[in-house]
C-alpha cells in the first residue's frame, strides 16, 4: 500500500488526530489558492496594463547638435574646452590661425598703390612748376603788350602831328601855286616856276595821304594791342612769351587729365587693397563663436592641432531643447496618439516626469542627421516615438537613458485576438 493511503487510513483509524490533519490540509489548500490567485492577478495586471499603457526601456534623451566647422585651414589656439562644459551664446570657443596664406596679390596691390601715389605727387609737382612758369610768361607778355601799346601811342601822336604839318605845308604850297598862276598870266613868272609850284602841291598831297594811311595803320595796331594781339609786320599774332604760356596751358590740361587718371587709379587700387586685405584677414584668422548656448557634446580638435577647412572642432547641444526618443514595438504604433501625455523616468532618477508625444516614425532619427543620441537598434521591428520634455534649470540630461510609459489608445491584445474570429 502506498504512503498516502496509509496516511488516509491512519487518519480514519485515529479519530483523535482528525482535527489537526484537517487544519493542515486547509492551510495547504489556502496557499495553493493564494498562489493561483497571485498568478492570475499578475496575468490580469499584465493584460490590463497592456491595454492601458505601453512601456519601454529603450529610450534616450537627445537633442539637436550644432557642429562647429573651421572656415579655414590652420592651427587651433585659445581652445580650453572639455566635453560637458556649459557655454553661453557668442562665447569664444577657439581661434584658428593660418600663417601660410599667399599674400602676393596683396603685396602687388600695395606696390601699385605706392607707384600711383608717386605718379600723382610728381604730376602735382610738375603742375605747380608749370603754373609758376606760366605766371612769369604771362607777366612778360603783359609787359610786352604794355610797352607795345605805349610805343604805338607815341607813334600815333607823332603820326597825327606829321599829318597836321603836311596838311599845313600842302595848303601853303597851294597858295604859292595860286600866286604863281596869277603871275604867269601877267608874264611876271616863268612857266618853270609855275610847274615847280604845281609839283610841290602834288608831292605834299601825296605825303599827306601816305601819312594818313600810316596813322590808320597805327590806330589798327593800337586797337589790336588792346585786345592782346600783336599785328606788327613780320611778327606773330602774340608775343613769344604768350606762345610759351599757351603751350604750358596745353601741357597743364594734359597733366590735369593724368592727375585725374592717377587719382582714379589710387581710389580703385585702395578699394581693391582693402578688399584683398579683408580676404587675407579672413584666411589668416577665424574666431569660432558659439551660435547658441548649450553644452559641449563632442570635441574634434584641441590646441596646437592643425585642421583643414570644413573640419569639425566641436559639437554643441542645446540642453534646453532636449527631447526623448523611445523605441516601441511596431505593432503598437496604432495605439499611440500624437499629443498624448507620456510618463518617463530618467536612469538613476526616482522622480517621474511627464512629456507629450511629438511624432511616431519608423526611423529613430526621423531623417535628422544631427541628433546627439539615438536608442540602440533592436532585432524585432520597432518604431520611434519622440517625446517633448520640459527643461530644468542647470540640468542637461542629453545622453541619459530613460524608462517611458506611453498611454495605449487601442483595444490591445484582447481586441486583436478576438478580431481574428470575426
Amino acid at each position: 500500500m502506498s504512503a498516502i493511503p496509509e496516511r488516509r487510513a491512519g487518519a480514519v483509524a485515529l479519530p483523535g488526530q482528525a482535527g489537526g490533519l484537517s487544519l493542515q490540509i486547509s492551510w495547504w489548500r489556502a496557499a495553493k489558492l493564494f498562489g493561483a490567485s497571485a498568478i492570475l492577478a499578475i496575468g490580469a495586471y499584465a493584460v490590463i496594463s497592456d491595454q492601458m499603457a505601453i512601456a519601454t526601456d529603450n529610450a534616450v534623451v537627445s537633442a539637436y547638435s550644432i557642429a562647429l566647422r573651421t572656415p579655414i585651414e590652420g592651427v587651433i589656439g585659445a581652445a580650453s574646452l572639455r566635453v560637458g562644459d556649459r557655454i553661453g551664446r557668442d562665447a569664444l570657443l577657439a581661434q584658428v590661425r593660418n600663417n601660410r596664406v599667399d599674400d602676393q596679390r596683396l603685396v602687388d596691390l600695395r606696390e601699385h598703390l605706392t607707384q600711383a601715389r608717386a605718379r600723382l605727387e610728381a604730376t602735382k609737382a610738375m603742375q605747380t612748376s608749370l603754373e609758376k612758369m606760366r605766371a612769369a610768361l604771362n607777366e612778360r607778355s603783359d609787359a610786352y603788350l604794355k610797352a607795345s601799346a605805349a610805343r604805338l601811342a607815341g607813334s600815333l601822336t607823332e603820326a597825327r602831328y606829321t599829318l597836321a604839318a603836311l596838311s599845313s605845308r600842302r595848303e601853303e604850297a597851294k597858295k604859292i601855286l595860286d600866286r604863281r598862276s596869277l603871275l604867269a598870266q601877267g608874264g611876271a613868272s616863268s612857266v618853270v616856276d609855275l610847274e615847280k609850284a604845281q609839283s610841290d602841291v602834288e608831292i605834299l598831297a601825296a605825303e599827306e595821304a601816305a601819312q594818313r594811311g600810316r596813322l590808320e595803320s597805327l590806330t589798327a595796331e593800337a586797337a589790336a594791342i588792346d585786345r592782346g594781339v600783336v599785328s606788327e609786320p613780320g611778327s606773330n599774332d602774340v608775343a613769344y612769351s604768350r606762345q610759351r604760356a599757351d603751350e604750358i596751358a596745353i601741357r597743364l590740361a594734359d597733366l590735369d587729365h593724368d592727375r585725374s587718371l592717377a587719382q582714379a587709379d589710387i581710389e580703385e587700387t585702395s578699394a581693391r587693397l582693402a578688399s584683398e586685405q579683408a580676404r587675407i584677414d579672413k584666411l589668416q584668422s577665424a574666431s569660432m563663436i558659439a551660435p547658441s548656448a548649450g553644452m559641449v557634446w563632442k570635441l574634434g580638435a584641441s590646441n596646437g592641432e592643425r585642421v583643414g577647412a570644413g573640419e569639425t572642432i566641436a559639437q554643441i547641444v542645446d540642453c534646453d531643447s532636449a527631447f526623448i526618443i523611445a523605441r516601441v514595438p511596431q505593432n503598437r504604433v496604432p495605439d499611440i496618439m500624437v499629443g498624448d501625455e507620456a510618463e518617463f523616468r530618467l536612469s538613476g532618477d526616482e522622480t517621474k516626469r511627464h512629456g507629450r508625444v511629438l511624432t511616431v516614425t519608423g526611423d529613430a532619427t526621423g531623417g535628422d542627421r544631427n541628433l546627439a543620441a539615438v536608442p540602440f537598434e533592436e532585432k524585432s521591428p520597432t518604431a520611434a516615438v519622440r517625446i517633448a520634455m520640459d527643461p530644468v534649470a542647470g540640468e542637461c540630461p542629453v545622453g541619459r537613458t530613460a524608462r517611458v510609459l506611453l498611454p495605449s489608445n487601442g483595444h490591445g491584445f484582447i481586441s486583436r485576438l478576438l478580431g481574428r474570429f470575426h
